[in-house]
């Protein structure tokens, strides 16, 4: 599979783990000293911090079904570093009720280790805030 294939795939891990709150996957897309950035959660950087960044999400999100949908990803892939955006659709379902709650994007930093690719960084910009959000 070439670089772009697996970032897309690596993408698509990110938001389904999440999603089906397979929590230790979703930890599995960062690299060691991966970062999570928003303006509405703040910074988490490593991989003890984004267990607290889950506990948070947990907490504000266990009653609805979410789900992350990206399109329009663009990379520019450079060795094994690589720089990346997306769309994003955030959705919440709660008893049978389904709503847009946020759109917006997301800028990765990427790195590849021991051959896979992995989130260095992503930063959310969602745009109701202009900012990481």
């Amino acid at each position: 599979m070439d670089d772009y294939a697996q970032i897309q795939q690596l993408y698509s891990r990110y938001n389904l783990s999440l999603d089906e709150k397979r929590h230790d996957d979703w930890l599995d897309c960062f690299t060691a000293d991966g970062a999570v950035e928003g303006a509405n959660f703040g910074r988490f950087v490593g991989r003890e911090q984004l267990k607290q960044f889950l506990a948070r999400y947990r907490a504000d999100t266990h009653m609805f079904q979410m789900r992350h949908v990206v399109t329009n990803i663009l990379l520019d892939i450079e060795g094994d570093r690589a720089r990346g955006s997306c769309y994003v659709l955030h959705y919440r379902t709660h008893r049978g009720h389904t709503e847009l709650i946020a759109i917006g994007r997301y800028e990765d930093q990427l790195r590849k280790v021991d051959g896979k690719w992995l989130l260095a960084e992503r930063k959310a910009f969602w745009d109701y805030s202009g900012s990481p959000a």
